[in-house]
């Protein structure tokens, strides 16, 4: 049980810096174009980081389905 409060404390930990990270990151853009367009621009940076993620994983995957069942 030990075991698992650790953990939930690590993410809660590891989230709260992603937090502040992010607020340092994107501050000053929040500031210059207002809150719409940075999260226009943060969903978009996301969705392209995404995108990519899902193309490099397909080409890996790429001659699996020519594989006979097992």
């Amino acid at each position: 049980m030990m075991s698992y409060a650790l953990k939930l404390a690590g993410a809660a930990i590891l989230l709260l810096i992603a937090g502040v990270v992010a607020i340092a990151i994107f501050g000053n853009i929040w500031a210059q174009v207002g809150i719409g367009a940075a999260i226009v621009i943060v969903c978009g940076g996301l969705l392209l980081f995404a995108w990519n993620v899902d193309r490099k994983d397909k080409a890996k995957r790429q001659g699996l389905e020519d594989l006979p069942p097992v």
